[in-house]
């Protein structure tokens, strides 16, 4: 057998056993191609307007407006987290079924699809509602696990409630069991670096500020610091200055179901630079913090740039001013460049007031700790030492009588004596 021979049978004998392989391969069908478990649910989502979600101890009811805003309305219909919504709908409508499980009720408690009215029941379930109350979709939603397959997605067992089989199913389904879980948690996010000045009002009346005198600025300062203090660490100024950055609740409540004692109050009033003015008033009760929120705009903070000075004036300070004044135009045209779009603070004030107006909110104590400071904490104050004042003022006078000087220090005199010029 030549080698033009052999190479031609080893081609017809890999071929053979690749076609072998394929036959003897079970049929298979790619994720894309497995049915949805909701089949129709995908192109009506924009009809769904309340979804239910309900456990063994709560029911989280959501709603959506006819702004097509999402509310929560076991909390008094406050704005929830639109992101979580999409998700959840989305991932309802996109559940594909990998196979066929249980049928038998005494099976279900084993992958957690039992209904949620059983006792000691784990399982969740989700309804999905057009606004006539007509039900979409509905499901009860048991055990899950990381898929084999996919990482990014879960196996999860379920049921509907109207029939007794059960199945396993590839996807997403992101659901919050408690009602605080689904709230829009940011109350409110100001930019520190913006701003202009932090007051703050304690219960027993003291009252600091601080600020800042310029955008520019990177340190707070605390107003009338004496002299011969100084604060203590300036990150704490900034600290203040940061609590309406990503200022999220941890819950809330309609205002009318708490009433805030003055005399329990801390008051802190945040100005930006633009004009924008937030107060803040915290209390505490029964171990929780709480929180109103009002916005104003008031023109007399809007910072406004200090004229530039002339050319005349600048040549007179000499080549160290004219050199500063270049490097400030040199920072001048790079921050243009980046300039950020201007801020109608007047129109923010409004639109965080309608945000605000009617809530209570129930915030963690570390995002309110810092207003509690008080101002003697935030300086440190430098004493002249006692000794060495006395030391110096009880020095005694040198008594040079009696001594056996050289005649070269002679007699003290107040003038300077003139020593000979030699020639070299």
């Amino acid at each position: 057998m030549n080698a033009k021979t052999f190479s031609f049978l080893a081609v017809i004998t890999l071929a053979v056993i690749i076609a072998a392989v394929v036959l003897t391969q079970p049929e298979t069908t790619t994720t894309s191609e497995k049915p949805t478990f909701f089949p129709d649910l995908g192109t009506v989502l924009n009809d769904v307007t309340e979804i239910n979600i309900s456990t063994k101890g709560e029911t989280v009811t959501l709603i959506r407006d006819e702004n097509g805003q999402w509310r929560l309305k076991e909390k008094h219909n406050y704005p929830v987290a639109v992101k979580k919504v999409h998700d959840l709908l989305l991932g309802a409508a996109y559940l594909t079924v990998l196979e066929a499980k249980t049928s038998k009720p005494a099976s279900y408690s084993k992958i957690g699809v039992v209904d949620v009215t059983e006792e000691n029941a784990k399982s969740t379930l989700i309804t999905f509602k057009k606004a006539a109350g007509e039900t979409l979709a509905s499901l009860i939603v048991g055990n899950d696990r990381l898929a084999k397959t996919d990482s990014t997605r879960r196996e999860i067992y379920v049921r509907k409630p109207d029939e007794k089989q059960a199945w396993l199913t590839l996807g997403q389904l992101p659901i919050e069991k408690e009602a605080t879980d689904w709230l829009a948690q940011e109350i409110v996010n100001l930019d520190s670096d913006n701003i202009r000045q932090v007051s703050i009002t304690h219960p027993d009346g003291e009252n600091f500020l601080v600020f800042k005198d310029t955008p520019k600025d990177e340190e707070f300062q605390l107003a009338d610091l004496p002299e011969n203090a100084k604060v203590k660490f300036p990150y704490m100024l900034r600290n203040l200055a940061t609590t309406l950055t990503r200022l999220d609740l941890d819950d809330v409540m309609i205002a009318s179901e708490m009433a805030f004692d003055d005399k329990a109050t801390t008051r802190a009033v945040f100005t930006t630079f633009d004009g924008l003015e937030v107060t803040m008033i915290t209390t505490e009760k029964d171990g929780k913090h709480y929180a109103t929120l009002a916005a104003a705009f008031n023109p007399d903070t809007v910072y406004v740039e200090p004229p530039k000075k002339d050319d005349k004036t600048a040549s007179s300070e000499g080549e160290d001013a004219q050199s500063e004044k270049a490097d400030d135009k040199a920072d001048e045209k790079a921050e243009q460049a980046e300039e950020k779009p201007k801020v109608d603070a007047k129109k923010q004030a409004e639109e965080l007031n309608a945000k605000f107006q009617g809530w209570i909110y129930t915030l963690s104590r570390y995002k309110v700790d810092d207003l509690e400071i008080k101002r003697a904490e935030l300086i440190s104050v430098k004493e002249p030492s006692a000794d060495k004042v006395e030391e110096t003022e009880q020095l005694p006078a040198l008594n040079m009588d009696g001594l056996d000087l050289p005649a070269a220090f002679g007699t003290p005199t107040t003038t300077a004596p003139m020593l000979p010029l030699t020639a070299p």
